[in-house]
């Protein structure tokens, strides 16, 4: 049996180890580590995350914007990253489509909302992406063909606005 010091150090300890792991990393952290690239240069024009819970569900959404050309230079034909447009899933889930059919209207997305349910992203005309498709199902972590044929989604998408110089990034777990 431990003794009334023991167990308050122990105590002590399991509370400082867990709060060990709650120091905030910084936007810029974050995206450096989803993407794997250096965004340390970019500011933190906004930041919003909705993810929490006991599953953890949410949508993350942070811009960056950037001085110079640097970031455009490192991540152009860099692994992962493609020139815009997006393709069609990726219009789905970032701005939505709608098609006219028959008489019939038919909206799909967008599913990477704000609170006020319209797209977090603006559309971008000129740049570069970033998919990863993060589900346990993806064999090919780039590739989009699946992504609407499931029940949930874990996915990140980032789009580099280049004539801005901003950089969008979205994490978004269901």
């Amino acid at each position: 049996m431990l003794s009334i010091p023991a167990k308050l150090f122990s105590v002590i300890l399991a509370i400082s180890l867990s709060l060990g792991g709650c120091g905030s990393s910084s936007p810029q952290d974050t995206v450096s580590d989803a993407l794997g690239v250096d965004c340390s240069a970019g500011e933190a024009v906004s930041a919003q995350d909705s993810h929490g819970g006991f599953h953890g569900d949410g949508v993350s959404y942070i811009q960056l914007a950037f001085p110079d050309d640097a970031f455009l230079n490192e991540i152009r034909g860099r692994a992962g990253w493609q020139p815009l447009p997006l393709d069609e899933p990726l219009t789905i889930l970032a701005y939505g489509l709608t098609e006219e059919s028959e008489g019939w209207v038919v909206q799909e997305g967008p599913y990477l909302t704000g609170e006020d349910g319209e797209p977090l992203l603006p559309l971008v005309e000129n740049g570069w992406y970033y998919y990863e498709d993060r589900h346990s199902e993806a064999a090919d972590p780039q590739d989009t063909s699946q992504v609407l044929d499931r029940h949930s989604f874990n996915f990140t998408l980032a789009i580099y606005d280049s004539d801005s110089r901003t950089l969008h990034f979205c994490e978004f777990d269901t």
